[in-house]
């Protein structure tokens, strides 16, 4: 009895050594890098970058940043231009604090790459990685206040002739695991959830005119083997699809986007691999105002950001289907909440040919706290001279959304 409370002592020992040890969040910039970078910032915070001063920032823009402020024309403008903002760390939920320094300390991937308890378990599973795929599961482990509902409004653009369409999308999301916040956690029970979803979203169209009133239902399910389910209603026919796993590359409505492309990438951290390259410290819009974004008719990238400097986390991520439609992509990854500040695409000629860029804001979520969400974006096709940019109305974040609306049901009852 003795020599078994001692082990049992040992083992709790050993496990709160380990949460101990556990560093969450950790700030992009501290130390002697961060003094660095405020003697940066006094001679930078509150400047214009255009096209006359981009060469003097270079080294903290991305090429296509970088492309694009140089050479506005190529997206339909005369000048784009963002403000340099100061660094401010993320303010996190305790509830993603308390669950990565949890079940950090016992993650772990099996020899199929997949995250043990994946559904069990919720934060951060790698707040220190070593590898590209623990930093792919450190994305997947951001929940964005494990649901948020949100109006979306953009344009599909087309840079030469300035012919733009505008688009309205009213979108619920709702995260089935993981969950730090919002009760029940770390997931609903299996009688809530039988069909093991991971995360899902609904969303119904506003505009443009021909899409009024078409629904879409995707689900991404807690088995990271099996392939997403995506079901499309379209008002027009009256008639449900539902789409096939080799659609997922298709484009959304005319935008820049594919299905995969949704929040970053929406579909299995499987179905790719990753190698990390490093780290950038870039300019990227982290605390966005979305009333200072501006842009002329035409124009399909968005000016006024508000870009404070980032020391990210770069992995070059590769599709296992060689006849997937992007050659690689660089996923460019925020190291206090392991959300996308942007990523890059190339075609299969290893040409850079678009970019996903995210303008994120804190706020306020479940239990008097806040939550880093995305309210800005712009996809943008270098090729073709393209763009779609949007923003995003956040209505409510960290709010109880009934499961019982992701069923396909709702894709007719939603509708007209």
């Amino acid at each position: 009895m003795k020599k078994t409370v001692m082990m049992l002592f040992s083992v709790l020992f050993v496990s709160q050594g380990f949460a101990a040890d556990i560093r969450f969040p950790v700030p992009s910039y501290e130390g002697q890098a961060l003094v660095q970078l405020r003697q940066w910032e006094k001679n930078w915070t509150g400047k214009k970058i255009n096209a006359e001063n981009a060469d003097q920032v270079k080294d903290f823009l991305h090429e296509g940043v970088y492309t694009a402020i140089k050479n506005p024309e190529i997206f339909g403008a005369d000048t784009i231009w963002f403000e340099i903002v100061p660094y401010r760390p993320y303010k996190l939920s305790q509830g993603v604090i308390e669950s990565t320094r949890k079940y950090a300390p016992h993650s772990k991937l099996d020899e199929k790459r997949n995250l043990v308890g994946y559904g069990e378990v919720a934060g951060i599973p790698f707040p220190e990685p070593k590898t590209g795929i623990e930093m792919a599961w450190n994305f997947d482990g951001n929940t964005r206040g494990d649901s948020h509902t949100e109006i979306q409004t953009g344009s599909v653009v087309d840079c030469k002739t300035r012919f733009e369409r505008a688009t309205e999308q009213h979108r619920w999301e709702l995260y089935w695991i993981g969950r730090c916040d919002v009760p029940p956690r770390p997931a609903f029970s299996e009688k809530v959830n039988p069909r093991g979803i991971a995360r899902s979203f609904f969303q119904r169209h506003a505009a443009p005119a021909d899409f009024v009133d078409t629904t879409m239902l995707e689900i991404k399910y807690k088995d990271p083997h099996r392939m997403e389910d995506l079901w499309v209603y379209t008002a027009m026919f009256r008639r449900i699809r539902r789409y096939a796993n080799n659609q997922r590359t298709d484009s959304i409505d005319g935008t820049d986007m594919i299905y995969d492309d949704q929040d970053g990438w929406y579909t299995s951290v499987l179905h790719n691999t990753y190698d990390f390259k490093g780290r950038a410290d870039l300019l990227t819009a982290r605390h966005q105002d979305p009333e200072k974004t501006e842009r002329i008719k035409g124009q399909g990238y968005w000016s006024g950001l508000q870009r404070e400097r980032v020391n990210l986390w770069v992995v070059e991520v590769r599709n296992k289907d060689k006849n997937y439609i992007y050659g690689k992509q660089l996923w460019y990854l925020d190291p206090e909440d392991w959300h996308m500040a942007f990523k890059v695409m190339y075609n299969r000629q290893g040409q850079m040919w678009k970019m996903y860029e995210f303008g994120y804001n804190e706020f306020p979520s479940y239990g008097n706290q806040t939550t880093p969400i995305f309210n800005t974006e712009h996809i943008v096709d270098f090729l073709r001279s393209h763009g779609s940019p949007s923003k995003r109305g956040i209505q409510a974040v960290g709010v109880e959304i009934s499961p019982k609306l992701f069923r396909t049901k709702s894709l007719k009852q939603k509708s007209y």
